[in-house]
């Protein structure tokens, strides 16, 4: 047998194996890409119901924002209420005091005492009364206020871990479509090479058989 018969042969022997190696590979190819593209569809699936768990979670967020800057608002008013409050009594309680003086001085008498010390005791009996619902107020506000404050953290805790777990998935389903890429790359390579392996086994082929003929005719 000739030398290029022989080469003829082995690249022959070459294609088919490659070939058969590839068409036994093809299912196990096959199963692998279907169960990477399976995981980038989990991971899609998965990164839309956090997406859509965290716009629900900025609204819910943007609503705690809201209500304690209103509820600040408010403890804000409910303190400067409970200050003039205190401004009024502490008048009151004053002229009360000049009037003990004036009376101890013997500069009132003490019809006018009693009736102008009623009046001072029942104006700060009432300021005292609504001083301390005012002060009562403020202090569930500022409960609710220590609540939002509360809410208003958990809240940002939750949004950035669940930003942190679509990150992680969004580079999971890149790293796999990647992987992805880069074995259908791998396969249209071998296709690329066994077709060429095969063009040339024909033309070898071809070669020869011309060879052949020519050397029977003479």
């Amino acid at each position: 047998m000739s030398n290029k018969r022989i080469a003829l042969l082995v690249v022959a022997l070459t294609v088919v194996a490659l070939v058969a190696s590839g068409c036994v590979s093809k299912k196990t190819h096959v199963a692998q890409m279907n169960e990477k593209q399976a995981l980038i569809d989990q991971a899609n699936n998965r990164i839309a119901e956090l997406q859509k768990a965290n716009d629900a979670l900025t609204k819910t967020l943007a609503d705690t924002k809201a209500a304690l800057a209103a509820a600040q608002d408010e403890n804000a008013r409910l303190k400067q209420e409970a200050g003039a409050m205190k401004d009024q009594l502490a008048a009151l309680e004053n002229q009360k005091a000049e009037l003990d003086k004036a009376v101890a001085a013997g500069k009132v008498s003490e019809d006018a005492y009693k009736k102008k010390v009623s009046g001072l005791n029942w104006a700060i009996a009432k300021i005292k009364k609504d001083l301390a619902d005012k002060e009562a107020a403020i202090a569930a506000k500022d409960t609710q206020i220590s609540q939002l404050q509360a809410s208003e953290a958990s809240l940002k805790a939750t949004g950035d871990d669940q930003a942190k777990k679509i990150a992680a998935l969004t580079k999971d389903k890149s790293d796999l479509q990647a992987l992805m890429d880069k074995t259908v790359s791998g396969k249209n390579t071998l296709i690329y090479v066994l077709a060429a392996l095969l063009v040339l086994a024909v033309i070898l082929a071809i070669v020869g058989f011309a060879r052949k003929r020519r050397a029977e005719a003479v």
